[in-house]
């Protein structure tokens, strides 16, 4: 029997034991199945640990990165670590997580008889499980994280998504909602977790206005959550532990892990809409964090570092083992070949801010544009910039028609601007103008969108801007006032 969702959550919690390097002779039990621990590292400059196991029944070569433990190292982990994930997108314990996977495959293939080799899979809890995804990225493996920061979220060029990597997180958790996971994500919820949900607003009915619930013009204009966000991610910080998914409470007393508890998973999907709207103001929140922490980064020390990561936004994510693949060109690499990474160009050059796709309409029609219709192509851009930064999309034409049709939308519903964004679990995107009283608002389908020409959807902001068709959009303009709750 293979390697079971437990099996991986009993070693992302095994790893964070003391121990010395081993050769594997000896066996121990762990969880319901016996191990050797062939390989421990542990490099006290940055921190990292991490344990290759072995399981004996089954010859599978299984790597553990271990998390975030504060009580051990809390500055190298908590601060150059974490904090590097969520301030800057980076992880300086990367390389040592992608050399201790190098050595696991190594051993596998120290192993091969014929063309039977071990398999090698990954995991880990917190930030043991983001290196677990970008271990399993670069060399194309499988394996399971339990609360893991999503990697995809780092400027790895990691694509968000993919069925390679199955990631366990707790509704309530802080961490696992602030990043994109590379993978799928399940869920699991205890009755704990949801009374906080809802005790802090996050209900399973949604509008429009829920994203204003507890903003004050201090949070409209810097993108930060409100206060609701931080108390509830404070009261749920015991979700993050990893005993939740461990048939041992916190205690060491005999419990009942949440993979192996149907209940947990069924009240999760049943919640599925105040969590998603939790997590999601987890992610902004994490995303307005980032971004304050640039561009105070780009002031002290210049745009440099900022340039890069937009260049490296723009580069198309790399396929799983596309990395282990140009290593290994690069090490036959024949004499005049300089053996080095393989460079990808951008997929499309930026459009400047408030630009026209020129490649996409002529000349007639972005002349005759109003200074509405372009004010809200600037809008539109600015906001799909955002979400595309967000989520490390590659910029492509399917972007550049969700501009164009995102303008066209919001013409016809009679905004002149652009300043709320959202899209939901169903493809929607939901879009508005928030003047501070009253709220214009709207929804298009985001597949749609990015398949609309970009020069059809200008051919009818050019007939919108005709004096004729004023009067039309005044009176479809949807216009009301936002259910915004005190603060």
């Amino acid at each position: 029997m293979r390697m079971t969702s437990q099996d991986y959550a009993d070693l992302a919690i095994d790893s964070y034991r003391s121990r010395s390097p081993t050769r594997g002779d000896d066996t121990e039990t762990i969880g319901e199945h016996q191990y050797k621990v062939l390989y421990h590292q542990d490099n006290p400059k940055t921190g990292y640990q991490g344990t290759i196991y072995q399981r004996v029944d089954t010859r599978e070569i299984i790597v553990a990165h271990r998390g975030t433990e504060f009580d051990r190292e809390a500055l190298k982990d908590g601060v150059l670590a974490d904090g590097g994930m969520v301030l800057n997108r980076s992880n300086l314990q990367v390389p040592d997580a992608i050399g201790l996977t190098r050595k696991a495959m190594q051993l596998a293939q120290d192993q091969a008889v014929g063309d039977q080799t071990p398999p090698v899979t990954v995991t880990g809890h917190s930030l043991g499980g983001t290196l677990a995804q970008v271990s399993a990225h670069y060399f194309g493996l499988k394996g399971e994280t339990i609360n893991a920061y999503g990697a995809a979220s780092l400027n790895l060029r990691i694509p968000a998504g993919g069925n390679d990597v199955t990631n366990h997180v707790m509704a309530g958790d802080l961490v696992s909602a602030g990043g994109a996971h590379y993978g799928q994500v399940k869920v699991y919820a205890t009755p704990q977790e949801i009374q906080t949900l809802r005790a802090n607003g996050y209900h399973n009915t949604t509008h429009w206005s829920d994203a204003l619930r507890g903003y004050g013009p201090v949070q409209l204009a810097t993108g930060f959550t409100p206060p609701t966000t931080t108390r509830a991610a404070f009261a749920m910080s015991d979700s993050h532990k990893g005993h939740h998914f461990a048939n041992v409470d916190a205690n060491g007393r005999p419990d009942h892990s949440v993979l192996e508890d149907p209940a947990a998973s069924r009240l999760a999907r049943a919640n599925a809409v105040a969590i998603g709207e939790y997590r999601g103001d987890v992610q902004d929140m994490r995303g307005a964090i980032t971004a304050v922490s640039r561009g105070a980064s780009a002031v002290a020390h210049g745009t440099t570092g900022l340039a890069q990561e937009i260049i490296q936004g723009l580069k198309r994510p790399l396929q799983p083992g596309e990395r282990w693949q140009q290593e290994l060109e690069a090490r036959h690499a024949g004499p005049g070949s300089n053996g080095g990474p393989i460079h990808v160009a951008p997929t499309q050059a930026p459009l400047k801010a408030g630009a026209v796709p020129a490649a996409s309409i002529g000349p007639r029609a972005s002349l005759e544009l109003s200074p509405v219709s372009k004010s809200l192509l600037g809008d539109s851009e600015r906001q799909v910039r955002q979400l595309a930064s967000t989520h490390n999309l590659p910029w492509d034409r399917g972007l550049d028609n969700t501009v164009c049709s995102l303008a066209r939308c919001a013409r016809e519903q009679g905004m002149t601007g652009i300043n709320l964004l959202r899209v939901n679990s169903e493809g929607q995107i939901r879009y508005g103008q928030h003047d501070g009283i009253t709220l214009k608002d709207g929804t298009l389908d985001a597949r749609q969108a990015a398949n609309t020409p970009a020069a059809d959807s200008l051919s009818r902001l050019v007939q919108l801007d005709q004096p004729a068709q004023q009067h039309n959009l005044q009176a479809s303009a949807s216009v009301h006032e936002p259910l915004i709750r005190a603060m």
